[in-house]
């Protein structure tokens, strides 16, 4: 007999109002409340989900077997402290935290606590990813290209933690060698937070990434490209798609072409497979595809490229500072490369 699990949903602004849906269709899994300071969105999430409303979280977490938190960055070592020390197995989306001693601190208490920790990088679940994920072999180059239009959402951080992080979780898993080196640019255009960025990733390895990261772009695209001995792969997972490039097995090497092949992707909801995986990792206790160690080391990756970012930016006031240029630049340094 199938275990039925009751969960809950800790914050219910954009995506976890989406958490709260998907809990509420599964079978096997009963969604006994949501959760969040502001009552009135508590109020309408849990009226469309058919379940009950809190304005406390902790009166909630004495109730469930395990929770989603989708609460804004900053309470997320709190919120999760607190589910953990009460033996509830936690669903943190990403990123796990704000700092990488908060990562640790969860990370321990978890194992400590024997609970479940999953860190939700939902791209791992799209189904264009799954469709690649059989194929890769030896990744020695990547490029990664993920930008869209500005929208007001989650501009409270910079596009590496919004938008590039997801990236640099997918190579971190595929690439399993040491990082060697890592340098990076990027600027602020409509927010006070970097808002494009680019990364330049070296793995002791050998293998190599160049990721791309912007939320001021006319259009989306959401694209990675892994080379690798004989074969080329791109992942579309905007479009959903996953194609091949290779040159033919046989024929002439001096006139053969590389044959492109599209890749046979199964079609499926990646947040509704991320929770669906959650609840499975709850019922039978394993691990999940992206445990809270993958999610405090994609944060550190994220947090190490801010940082190259930071350093390249204070080179380029220094340059602009020795030249006596009059730039917007230099007008926003404070902002910039703050003390």
């Amino acid at each position: 007999m199938t275990k039925n699990i009751r969960v809950g949903v800790i914050g219910v602004g954009h995506l976890g109002r989406f958490h709260a849906q998907k809990y509420a269709a599964m079978d096997h899994v009963t969604l006994i409340g949501v959760a969040d300071i502001n009552n009135k969105r508590a109020a309408m999430v849990a009226k469309e989900s058919n379940t009950t409303p809190y304005s406390d979280y902790r009166q909630l977490v004495d109730q469930v077997d395990a929770v989603s938190i989708v609460t804004p960055t900053t309470a997320h070592f709190e919120v999760g402290s607190y589910c953990l020390e009460h033996g509830v197995d936690v669903m943190m989306e990403k990123p796990i935290t704000s700092t990488l001693d908060e990562a640790n601190a969860l990370v321990n208490l978890a194992a400590k606590k024997e609970c479940i920790l999953q860190v939700g990088l939902v791209e791992r679940f799209n189904p264009a990813m799954r469709a690649a994920q059989e194929r890769l072999t030896l990744p020695l180059f990547i490029e990664a290209k993920r930008v869209g239009v500005f929208t007001r959402r989650a501009t409270d951080v910079d596009v590496i933690i919004d938008l590039m992080i997801h990236d640099l979780d997918i190579i971190l898993s595929l690439v399993k060698s040491p990082i060697s080196s890592i340098s990076a640019a990027g600027a602020p255009v409509l927010t006070p937070h970097t808002d494009i960025a680019n990364a330049h990733i070296v793995f002791q390895s050998g293998c190599t990434a160049n990721v791309t990261a912007s939320r001021v772009s006319p259009t989306v695209e959401r694209r990675m490209r892994l080379f690798q001995p004989g074969e080329c792969l791109t992942i579309d997972f905007h479009g959903k798609k996953c194609s091949t490039m290779q040159l033919p097995a046989n024929g002439d090497e001096d006139t053969q072409s590389p044959i492109i092949t599209e890749l046979e992707v199964v079609l499926t909801d990646a947040l509704e497979q991320e929770l669906l995986e959650f609840t499975h990792c709850v019922r039978s206790r394993s691990n999940p595809a992206v445990t809270g160690a993958q999610g405090r080391d994609s944060l550190a990756m994220a947090l190490a490229v801010i940082a190259a970012v930071q350093k390249n930016t204070r080179q380029l006031l220094q340059t602009l500072c020795a030249s006596g240029a009059d730039s917007p630049l230099l007008r926003q340094s404070e902002l910039l490369c703050p003390k």
